[in-house]
């Protein structure tokens, strides 16, 4: 048995599956953070010529029972991770996955990971109120925390005044944050 044969552990990884569970690994890899399960979607989702939706569902619980994908607990609770394992295992087999693909994994990452960190620290929900008002919650987590750096309760009159509340959320957070911090903390500390 070789060296690459230690990284197989079962025939639960089927040697013609190896390529897309190869190409979820080298994501996760180089994108150099811990993701939730919907920036994964959208990842999967909009590049399907990496790997279809349904075969990187089955790749990921595939790769979770093998050890190579971690679900993180405490601070990173329920963000998806490549585990040391896994990561020995890509380093090994990588050169399995076209370099095209390779290449267009590594571009996507550079221009996509600052986006994505940020998609998943400033989160946002919004509902209708029974006065017909809506409710926006606007939220900042901090290094995928569990618990909510920040919150934001806004009551808007319409839908519409709602969903651009939540899109604006993503690019003002840290600017509204700050303004809050130095208006509340700052502020106060000089007379201290």
């Amino acid at each position: 048995m070789g060296t690459s044969d230690t990284f197989l552990p079962n025939t639960d990884f089927v040697a013609d599956d190896m390529e897309k569970k190869l190409i979820l690994m080298f994501i996760f890899e180089k994108m150099e953070i811990p993701l939730a399960d919907q920036s994964i979607s959208e990842i999967i989702v909009s590049n399907p010529n990496w790997i279809n939706y349904l075969d990187f569902r089955e790749a990921l619980f595939q790769l979770i029972s093998t050890k190579f994908v971690g679900r993180g607990k405490g601070k990173t609770d329920g963000m998806f991770y490549l585990t040391q394992s896994g990561r020995a295992c890509l380093g090994h087999f990588y050169t399995k996955i076209p370099a095209s693909i390779r290449e267009e994994i590594l571009s996507y990452a550079k221009g996509n990971r600052q986006r994505f960190k940020r998609m998943q620290e400033y989160g946002y929900d919004y509902y209708k109120n029974s006065d017909g008002t809506h409710t926006v919650f606007l939220k900042i987590k901090e290094g995928g925390n569990t618990e909510n750096l920040l919150e934001v309760r806004i009551r808007v009159p319409t839908r519409s005044a709602a969903v651009a509340a939540a899109s604006k959320w993503k690019d003002k957070a840290a600017e509204v944050y700050e303004s809050i911090f130095n208006k509340l903390i700052d502020d106060n500390q000089e007379g201290v």
